[in-house]
């Protein structure tokens, strides 16, 4: 990177987003001057444990935007990401942001005129595409190894249901509404990274709500797509699912060899397979680390994907280059699950995915706003978050759910005291 002097940072919600803080302090380049969230608590914890008192703290978006910073990291509730980008693009400011990119197409579709009319630097969180396996997939890919990519699976299982106290606060909250298939950047993200394609076609199938509604979720369970890719390729997507048994995978088959990752455990050793002649193959397997700044990204989260994101975002806008999953890519890993959950409701049809590069296929979505967030019910843009229908929670599960919550508040209140 060039020296220049360091540019100001604000972070909004600083719950995922405290990783980010603490990321961007890291970074030669940057400091952090403001951070806004709406929870006092959560507020006072982070200035706690910062030890940084000179952080100016907003609990309003609009009058956070108005402060002096260059950068604004959104890592607030996942269906606000879009309009959030929006309004802090055209407020001058380069936008690194949470997955996922939008929650709807004509939301799509604003963000990428924003990113092109502002000029600025957006870039899509996507810390899977940041692992020390899928980085190394990328590397092998681009040295040809194997081949060109053919066949593709990919996964993300996690059963949050013995955390959802802490991280949801009632039947509005988008982790209890929104359909798995639309949680889908962590599995796919990574594909068109590692591969360079992108979905052109999807097909989406979903296991309906039978966890979930334990927990006060009316989504469902599972999301499946299959994606078609640019290159004929064809994608076999798991997105956010409740599994028993967690798993973070990804492996692909290309005209010349195979690779993937372990798949429940040891996930950073890869395995690669080489076809050296007909029948003859070439195979390994090794745990992958990070070749640059491995000590640094030590001391960031998520394994330390979080650091190599900040430290790409921080050097393209310094060197005013594409950042390396911008606002586009982000798209591709964002619509195939909106359309995915279109398509499960719809008898598992084949949909197109648009290539939102293109002002005139832009102009198709820029007011496609179907969407399952409770706030647009009753309107004709509202579409059930699960192909059941409407699930009705008993009351008494979010009665219980709160209960537990607040003992949990109280228990933690306790220990500080002592």
């Amino acid at each position: 990177m060039k020296k220049k002097s360091k540019l100001k940072v604000g972070v909004l919600g600083i719950r995922r987003g405290a990783g980010f803080a603490k990321t961007f302090n890291i970074n030669p380049h940057t400091e952090l001057v403001a951070i806004c969230d709406f929870d006092k608590d959560r507020i006072n914890k982070f200035i706690y444990e910062s030890k940084n008192k000179n952080i100016t703290v907003y609990d309003n978006y609009d009058k956070f935007l108005e402060h002096e910073t260059d950068i604004v990291v959104i890592a607030g509730y996942c269906t606000d990401h879009a309009p959030q980008a929006v309004k802090a693009l055209n407020a001058g400011k380069h936008v690194l942001s949470e997955v996922t990119a939008c929650k709807t197409l004509a939301e799509g579709v604003s963000l990428c005129r924003a990113v092109e009319k502002s000029k600025k630097i957006y870039m899509l969180a996507e810390n899977y595409c940041y692992f020390s396996y899928t980085k190394e997939m990328q590397k092998l890919y681009k040295e040809g190894k194997i081949g060109e990519y053919m066949y593709g699976e990919c996964e993300y299982i996690h059963d949050c249901r013995p955390s959802w106290l802490f991280l949801t606060n009632g039947p509005n909250h988008w982790r209890n509404w929104h359909p798995a298939g639309y949680y889908c950047t962590h599995s796919i993200g990574p594909i068109i990274t590692i591969t360079n394609t992108r979905p052109v076609k999807v097909s989406g199938f979903v296991v309906p709500n039978i966890l979930g509604r334990g927990v006060g979720r009316v989504g469902d369970d599972w999301g499946v797509l299959m994606c078609t890719m640019d290159n004929g390729a064809l994608t076999r997507v798991i997105s956010w699912s409740t599994g028993i048994r967690d798993s973070i995978w990804y492996r692909l088959y290309g005209t010349k060899g195979a690779m993937e990752n372990n798949r429940l455990r040891d996930t950073n050793v890869l395995n690669l397979t080489i076809e050296k002649s007909l029948g003859k193959l070439y195979e390994k397997s090794y745990e992958t680390k990070f070749l640059k700044y491995a000590d640094l990204a030590k001391k960031a989260g998520h394994g330390g994907s979080d650091f190599f994101i900040v430290w790409d975002f921080v050097d393209a806008i310094i060197n005013n280059k594409k950042p390396p999953i911008d606002v586009y890519q982000a798209m591709d890993m964002t619509l195939p699950g909106i359309l995915g959950f279109r398509s499960a409701c719809n008898g598992n049809v084949s949909l197109e995915v648009p290539d939102f590069r293109r002002e005139d296929i832009r102009k198709k979505y820029e007011n496609d706003n179907l969407s399952p967030d409770p706030n647009v019910r009753g309107t004709k843009y509202y579409i059930h978050p699960s192909i059941l229908g409407e699930i009705k929670i008993p009351r008494y599960i979010y009665h219980e759910i709160n209960k537990k919550r607040e003992k949990a508040f109280y228990k933690l209140l306790e220990s500080k005291e002592k």
